[in-house]
């Protein structure tokens, strides 16, 4: 949905956490029955996800950051609607 509406400001579920893990060094993504350990990409993305930008405006961002080679706008849209099918974030509307 997010691609369909970049306009919807994406954020994590109430039950979701994005966390680092010193222990194994490694960023982890953990909701009810799921967990995942994040590519740089996918990671970049996720921490976006704050309440306070669109869809729209992280993937134009993160297309423009020169350090993410080949990043285009609709793969950054298509990580956050991969992450609000698998229940991860949800897509609200700005001033609601």
């Amino acid at each position: 949905m997010i691609a369909a509406m970049p306009e919807l400001v994406p954020i994590f579920n109430a039950d979701c956490r994005l966390y680092f893990d010193g222990r194994h060094n490694r960023w982890v993504l953990k909701a009810p029955q799921q967990i995942i350990f994040p590519d740089q990409l996918t990671l970049i993305v996720l921490q976006a996800c704050d309440g306070s930008c669109s869809g729209k405006q992280i993937a134009h961002s993160l297309a423009l950051f020169s350090a993410l080679d080949s990043v285009t706008e609709e793969g950054v849209l298509d990580v956050l609607d991969e992450f609000e099918r698998r229940g991860f974030i949800s897509a609200q509307r700005v001033g609601l």
